[in-house]
This record gives structure tokens, sequence and C-alpha cells, in this order.
């Protein structure tokens, strides 16, 4: 990827990288509820069961398998003047991905085939309208400039951006859906309204962005050539599988939280709740600040920083799981640390779709911008479903039952298996797929260099 432009290389201003990491805060607000409450939301408001739900999970991905690239590759060839070529699809897309999350809470009163039906539908619309949104958000960064320290400074802001969002998520919505006596009624209102924050997040990104860099295209390659080509992308797939692991193990560790503090910690407090959930998110916000300190002066190379981070995140987790008696504040603790480590590959992950692009413009002279941006969103997709699927499927291995008074040894070491030692071991896995990226920031600009001397730019227009 190489720009024809004049100012493609220029500094951006704070304004737009702001605006532009108002988009991914948007979309981790959909990520959040999904991690979050979405799980707890089925089996003990909707009354899912809990094998069909992580079903669910699991298919919505199969679709997520051929809609992302798809959508990335379409969105590679999208000509428009007014628009932009990403952002066009962030304009006309951010209205239905807003509108999907108000929908998918609107529990109506259905039995139980019609909730399944329901929970199917709704679900996979969300996840199509968000991978519309979202996968031509994930090119755009390579649009907005062809500098790849520039691209590690917007997600130095983009990725604090996430975590209030996620903050907003954790801190404030079990406080609000504790504020109404009818669960199903505060679902309605309280994630209604944040879709259309959601929305106008999105606007905000698009009016506030500008596309600076030419993207080749590369029309005569078809699709299936494209696939075939990021299967070939060695350093694409390793931090693919780094990301699945990662979202199972954010999926696993939030999504069984409200159980956890419930049947272990045994608590109904809203606060508590609120603390564990959002101290992952106060974490995500000074981390990437110090990735960006450690990286920018050369104290860490990329893959030393996201492999040994994994690890230490895995440790501090599962030191949840060697006290028998839980104290809320060990957990808050742990959870903290273990997220600061989790959350400093965060400025780097997004930021390789570009580099891992020019390695394959370089290497197999094709440009797949948007497939492999489409496959970072996948894997991020799959990571949660994968993690969303294994909650569900040990929640009905162990008999979960919302409705029961009482839980034996067995169910309660089920949720720490699912919040403590599951998470872990996926931290393990990402930090030993991590070890075989090798596109440090010197690799990155010697690319860049070799791909406008041999006019690389040009061969796909």
């Amino acid at each position: 990827m190489t720009a024809t432009t004049a100012s493609a290389t220029e500094k951006l201003s704070f304004r737009e990288k702001f605006c532009y990491g108002l988009g991914d805060a948007s979309a981790n607000i959909f990520m959040g509820f999904t991690m979050m409450f979405l799980t707890i939301y089925y089996t003990d408001v909707f009354r899912l069961d809990p094998a069909v739900m992580g079903t669910l999970f699991l298919i919505s991905r199969c679709i997520d398998a051929v809609s992302d690239p798809l959508i990335g590759m379409i969105s590679d060839r999208t000509k428009s003047g007014k628009h932009g070529k990403y952002r066009a699809w962030i304009f006309y897309f951010s209205v239905p991905y807003g509108l999907s999350c108000g929908i998918l809470f609107l529990s109506p009163d259905l039995g139980e085939t019609g909730r399944i039906i329901y929970a199917y539908v709704t679900y996979i619309f969300l996840i199509l309208a968000y991978s519309c949104m979202l996968v031509p958000y994930v090119s755009l960064i390579g649009a907005i400039s062809a500098d790849s320290n520039e691209r590690l400074s917007i997600n130095a802001i983009r990725f604090p951006l996430d975590k209030i969002a996620w903050f907003i998520c954790s801190a404030i919505v079990p406080g609000l859906l504790a504020l109404f006596d009818n669960e199903v009624m505060g679902y309605r209102v309280v994630m209604g309204s944040l879709g259309i924050f959601c929305i106008i997040l999105t606007l905000l990104c698009y009016y506030n962005t500008k596309e600076r860099v030419i993207i080749p295209v590369d029309t005569s390659i078809s699709f299936g050539t494209q696939i075939k080509m990021l299967f070939k992308n060695d350093q694409a797939l390793c931090m693919y599988i780094g990301q699945i692991a990662v979202m199972s193990a954010n999926t696993l560790k939030f999504g069984a939280a409200a159980y956890f503090v419930k049947y272990v910690i045994e608590t109904q407090s809203a606060f508590v709740l609120g603390a564990v959930l959002s101290a992952g998110s106060v974490a995500g916000m000074f981390a990437p600040f110090i990735s960006n300190y450690l990286l920018q002066r050369n104290l860490i190379t990329r893959q030393h920083l996201m492999v040994y981070s994994q690890l230490l995140a895995a440790v501090f987790i599962v030191i949840i799981g060697f006290f028998t008696m839980v104290n809320p504040i060990l957990v808050i603790g742990c959870v903290f640390i273990s997220s600061i480590f989790c959350e400093l590959i965060s400025i780097i992950g997004w930021a390789t779709v570009s580099d891992c692009s020019n390695y394959s413009l370089l290497k197999y002279r094709g440009n797949i911008t948007g497939i492999i941006s489409g496959g970072m969103l996948f894997a991020t997709k799959l990571g949660m479903a994968i993690g969303g699927a294994v909650l569900g499927y040990v929640l009905s291995f162990y008999g979960y039952d919302p409705d029961a008074t009482s839980f034996t040894a067995e169910q309660l070491f089920c949720f720490a298996l699912l919040f403590c030692y599951a998470p872990a071991i996926c931290h393990v896995i990402a930090a030993i797929s991590f070890k075989f990226y090798h596109l440090e920031a010197d690799v990155c600009d010697d690319m860049q260099r070799q791909i406008k001397e041999q006019n690389l730019a040009s061969i796909n227009n």
C-alpha cells in the first residue's frame, strides 16, 4: 500500500485521530455488551438453553467466515467520490448497525421455539450490520496515512477511547439495568439507548476523517485467489491465531464475570459486578499509552511485547482460582493487572493489518487489504464466538439452572473454570502464536521503501 497523494504521510491532527477512534469506541460498545451481558441475558432473561446459545455463537461465525472477507473485497472495490472508498460503508451502515443493538434486546413474549428463532435472526442481523461497518473501518486506517508510526499514533488514541466505551458498558450499564424492576424493560431501554449512541459516534468518525492514501485494487484477482494469498501470508495468520485466543480469553473472562460474582463471590451487588468489569476497561485505558511509550523508545520489540504480555496476563488471572475464599478486592486487582498485560498488544494488533497487507503486496504482488482487514475482524469475532460457545456448553454440561437456589462444588468450579483457568490457557496459546510474528518497525519501513521503489502501488490499478 503506497500513498499517491502529497498529504499521505502528513502529520494528522488530534481531532482526526480522536474522531477515527470514536468509530472503534462505537464498535467496542457492541463488543462490550456482547461479552459482558449477552450470555447472562440469553440464559437468565430471555431463557435460552445454554447449549442453544453456544450453538448460535458458532453458527454465526460460519456466516462471518464468508461475509467478512467478502465485505472486505467489495469495500476494496468501492468507488465513491463523495464518501470515499471505506467511509461510504461507514456512512450507509451506521443506522442499521445501531438499530441492530436495540432489536436484539427487545425480548418479545414468545414460546421456546419462537425465542430460538428470534435470537438467531436478530443476532445474525447484528453481526452482518457490524461487519458492514467495521471491516471497512479497519481498512480505513491504511487510507488515512501511509506512515506506519503515524498509524501506531492513531491507535494510541483509538484504543483508550475503546476502553472508555468499554467502561460505559462495564461501570454504567449494570447500575442502569438495576434501576428497572422489570429486567426485560431494562434491557430494552438501556441497550436501545446504547444503539442510538453508537450511531452518533459512527457518524462523527465519518464526518471528521479523510482518505489520503489510494489503496491499489487488483480487479483481475478472483476472490478465491485472494483467499489463497491470505493463507500464504504467515504473518497475518499468526496474528489471527493470537487474536482468536485473546478474544476467547476476554469473552470467557468477562462473559463469566456475572456468574462468578453472583455465585462464587455470592453477591447480587451491581457495584461489585461493575467494579470487576470496569477493572478491565480502566486497565485498557492505560495499556495503550504504556505500549506506545515502550515501542516509540525502542525499549522492547513488538514481538517480545506481544509474547510476554500474554504470559503475564495468564499468570494474574489464574491466581484468582488458587484462592478458595474469594475476596472481591483480590478479584478486582487481579483482573486489573491481567487486563493491563493483555491490552498491551492492542495498538499493535490492528496496526498490523496495513503491515501484513504490505507484506503480501511485496511478496506476492497482490493487494488484499480488505481481505486482511476482514480476516482480522473475523478472527476477533471467531474468538468471541469460541469463548461464548465454550461458556454456553460448559454451563450446559454442569447443569446450570438460573432458578436454582444452591449449587454443587462441581458447579461452583465451573464458574471458576470459565472465569480463571480457561482464559489463562487462551492467553498462553496467544503468546505461542505471537512468537512467530516478525514485522518489526524497521522491517515495515523497509517494505514501504521497496514498494515505492518498485512502483508496486500502480501494478493493481
